[in-house]
């Protein structure tokens, strides 16, 4: 990915994360501050509902006083009680029959003022001359029982009791909606609900049910009811109302002994809320949107503006790769940085260009120098190879007696000569072959043979004579016919340095063996003697690398071996045996190679 698309894209990631997160986070705080105010809003309303009732209890009080006095006459009251009496707790009238429930059943003392809730029995009613005909239309608490709003106050002419009765007590529970939430609809529902519970069971309500119907009689949620109504608590939480989630408020309505006789609730619509709620969102989101689509458009002429003179840098780094030195940056960065750096770019350039020609010039120096060394290493070579041929052949010529017959002092001497020569041939003949390896002369010509037969074999021959000296046996382990795709003339190279390297530093015996593993041959020279220490080993193969300190060889075997060896496609080791040294060599058993015809 090019520069500019990753440094837009990373910022691009940057400034999408942070608007989403910002998004998200205005959109929970909205959604809590909405939240908050509703339910701040209803708590409110749910105190306001219950002095709303404290206000209908008040206009009890004042026209029970005025009755236990005797001077209510003529007064006109706009919520006129349904129940009032004065009691007479020595006559046996209907009024001692009230008076009896309300000392055993409520606690009430008819002596001293009491006000509040109370839940009467319709029997009760009944017997104390009520019209119970009336409350056929109204909803009823459970066992025959209604709720009523009372006041009690003793005065001169005795107990004077007054009630409103809130069974189906319409009139109240509107009044009390219009004055908390007004006569607004949401939708086909009132914004606001209230609901006066007998027990669990509306018996005095706003609430529409699916059909549009008032749903008196219905029942309280569990939770609900296990909130307020047993455990007394208040619910302040969002609440399924009949048909509808609402955001409501409960509290329970207790008698004067203190037990929970029914709920107070009060409530609006969790939808207009939720609607509020979406419209703000979708006003964050058409501001966060084209804020967002800016920030991208300004993001993508911030990456431009960084990567332009970056670019142009690394059109010159290309240009420089590919040998164009004279290369400049002509784009001038707007930034101290940038220019800094640019000229410096286009300094080290110049720096590049003059090494560059220097070290042409070194180079062809070196070429020239390099040609000189090897056309003498060639000629020195070939003009020692034969001066050594003809020495070793007059030498062989007094050891096998050609010139006549030597005394064994004489052979000695003739003997060392022998040895010291071939030893000295060798030499001159790992200098030549290097100076045909780096000539490109020493060519590689594979042809499939039997490698024991055609190579090992004679060098094992052509060394006979210096095996038999330094008293070496030597052990075979060739189980299998070694057919191999190899140039005989470099192989015969291999194994001729390896032989006379273990003639050199080894002892007693030498073992030739040849193996094949998974489509590879493995062919191995080991020979007795002191084993190569393992740190040592990693030498072996360099050019003039010598681990023993003498006159006899310049340290190119190895190293001849190891060219040959990868011109097979192969590769040599050495390992410390036990009691001894291995060298190894892995050739594939067929060679399919274009390097085959090619020079080392």
């Amino acid at each position: 990915m090019k520069l500019a698309n990753r440094i837009f894209v990373n910022l691009i990631g940057i400034v999408v994360f942070s608007s989403l997160l910002a998004a998200l986070v205005g959109a929970i705080l909205i959604s809590r501050a909405l939240k908050s105010e509703a339910f701040s809003r209803v708590a409110n309303d749910l105190k306001s509902a219950r002095l709303f009732l404290d206000d209908r209890i008040e206009e009890l009080v004042i026209y029970s006083q005025l009755r236990a006095q005797g001077t209510e006459g003529g007064i006109i009251m706009e919520n006129a009680p349904d129940l009032s009496m004065l009691i007479e707790k020595d006559l046996d009238t209907s009024a001692s029959v009230l008076w009896r429930f309300l000392s055993e059943k409520s606690e009430i003392s008819l002596e001293k003022p009491a006000n509040g809730f109370v839940v009467f029995p319709v029997q009760l009613l009944e017997n104390i001359g009520f019209d119970i005909a009336w409350l056929k239309e109204k909803t009823l608490c459970e066992m025959d029982r209604t709720l009523w709003l009372f006041s009690l106050y003793p005065g001169k002419l005795g107990t004077a009791f007054s009630a409103i009765l809130l069974n189906g007590n319409e009139e109240l529970v509107t009044d009390l909606q219009e004055v908390l939430f007004g006569t607004s609809l949401y939708g086909k529902k009132p914004f606001g609900t209230v609901t006066i519970f007998c027990g669990d069971t509306r018996i005095a309500t706003t609430v529409l049910g699916p059909g549009g119907e008032v749903a008196f009689g219905t029942k309280v949620s569990a939770v609900v009811r296990k909130k307020v109504l047993e455990q007394g608590g208040v619910w302040l939480d969002r609440a399924f109302v009949v048909d509808d989630y609402y955001l409501s408020a409960y509290e329970p309505i207790k008698d004067p002994g203190g037990e929970n006789i029914g709920i107070l609730y009060v409530g609006v619509l969790e939808q207009k809320y939720l609607d509020v709620q979406n419209r703000a969102l979708a006003i964050l989101s058409g501001i966060t949107l084209p804020t967002l689509g800016l920030l991208i458009f300004g993001v993508f002429l911030i990456s431009k503006w960084i990567v332009k003179p970056i670019s142009a840098l690394a059109e010159a780094s290309e240009r420089v790769a590919g040998g164009e030195f004279d290369t400049k940056v002509r784009h001038q960065g707007k930034t101290i940085e940038f220019r800094t750096l640019l000229h410096s770019f286009n300094t080290m350039i110049s720096a590049i260009k003059n090494r560059e020609d220097m070290l042409v010039q070194k180079n062809s120096q070196l070429e020239d120098a390099n040609r000189d060394y090897q056309e003498l290493l060639s000629f020195v070579t070939h003009e020692l190879n034969n001066s050594i041929g003809s020495l070793l052949l007059n030498v062989m010529m007094l050891s096998d007696g050609t010139v006549g017959v030597l005394q064994a002092e004489q052979d000695e001497v003739v003997q060392q000569i022998l040895r010291d020569v071939e030893r000295f041939r060798d030499m001159v003949r790992n200098y030549l072959n290097i100076s045909r390896l780096e000539k490109g002369t020493l060519k590689f010509r594979p042809e499939s043979v039997d490698l024991k037969k055609v190579v090992v074999l004679p060098v094992i021959s052509r060394l006979k004579s210096r095996i038999e000296h330094r008293q070496m046996r030597v052990d075979w382990e060739w189980k299998d016919e070694a057919v191999l795709s190899v140039d005989t003339e470099l192989m015969d190279i291999c194994y001729s340095n390896l032989v006379i390297n273990a003639l050199k530093y080894g002892k007693e015996w030498i073992r030739l063996s040849a193996r094949k593993h998974e489509g590879w041959w493995i062919l191995e020279v080991a020979n007795g003697g002191t084993p190569i220490p393992g740190e040592k080993i990693p030498l072996l193969f360099k050019k003039f690398s010598r681990l023993v300190k003498s006159d006899d060889g310049a340290g190119l075997g190895l190293y001849l071996i190891r060219k040959i060896i990868e011109r097979h496609g192969g590769e040599v080791w050495c390992e410390s045996l036990e009691n001894g040294t291995s060298f190894d060599m892995k050739i594939p058993s067929s060679i399919v190679d274009a390097r085959a015809v090619q020079s080392l």
